[in-house]
């Protein structure tokens, strides 16, 4: 058995070349894509959890609060120009 994350990464590292030690010739290897009890990795995967979120840290650096911030920004007035385009294309085609 072994995980989704552990079958890209062999992939990725061997493309279509079959590895020996993940892949016997004379065998076949079961892939259970969210299994927590993976042979290569020792289950250390994400167990099933598609996205993991990060904890929100109260001591996070300054600087890093200060990009999140800025990022908030750009992205809320991208957002605004977006909605203001399509109400202007509205009145222009009406």
């Amino acid at each position: 058995n072994f995980c989704h994350n552990c079958w890209n990464v062999v992939q990725r590292k061997f493309g279509s070349s079959a590895c020996e030690e993940y892949f016997p010739r004379n065998g076949t290897v079961e892939w259970h894509p969210h299994s927590s009890s993976c042979e290569v990795c020792g289950g250390t995967s994400f167990r099933g959890v598609k996205r993991k979120k990060q904890a929100l840290n109260p001591q996070i650096s300054k600087k890093l609060r200060i990009a999140a911030e800025r990022a908030k920004k750009i992205r809320h007035l991208r957002n605004t120009k977006r909605v203001n385009n399509k109400a202007l294309m509205k009145k222009i085609a009406n």
